[in-house]
């Protein structure tokens, strides 16, 4: 019995240390958003301004070649319906090589309705096969769509810290 204990507390704490990441929460006041960044990662506003955050995971070691990250995109449309907004940017991203679309509904996230997509498709520079998982909302016309990705082998390993910072997004 003692052995076992001793098995599951070790097991427990190295799923805390993987997945019981703690994030740091940043807040836009302008674009009126916050979420949680896990500590340790670096993100930023990019000089061209295309997206209005980004974050990706660090190098842990020499052979580690992180590809997670996620970002944050704000559009204005007239539009205000969260169903037809959705359903055009299901039309705009369908086109990418091997889109398949692996899981969707809505989810409440903070007193939100949310449009959530997990897809797979083909990285179109390094022929790489990626998920992204998905969270889109309409607010009045201003669109928050984010996105955080993997690869596809690497995402059910990210799903419970991808789920831990898309339920720590505020719009």
């Amino acid at each position: 019995m003692k052995h076992f204990l001793l098995t599951l507390l070790i097991l427990v704490s190295v799923k805390t240390i993987s997945f019981g990441q703690e994030l740091a929460i940043i807040q836009d006041t302008v674009k009126n958003y916050q979420i949680g960044v896990p500590v340790g990662w670096k993100y930023g506003v990019p000089a061209d301004k295309s997206l209005d955050l980004i974050a990706f995971r660090q190098k842990q070691s020499e052979e580690d070649v992180p590809r997670e990250n996620f970002n944050i995109n704000i559009l204005h449309r007239d539009e205000t319906s969260l169903d037809a907004t959705y359903s055009e940017f299901l039309k705009s991203i369908g086109t990418v090589e091997g889109f398949t679309i692996i899981e969707q509904g809505d989810t409440v996230i903070n007193d939100r309705k949310y449009k959530y997509l997990i897809e797979s498709h083909k990285n179109k520079y390094s022929k790489e096969d990626m998920h992204n998982y998905v969270l889109f909302t309409n607010k009045d016309g201003a669109i928050l769509i984010l996105t955080i990705v993997t690869t596809s082998p690497n995402f059910e390993t990210y799903r419970t810290l991808f789920d831990k910072i898309a339920g720590s997004l505020h719009f």
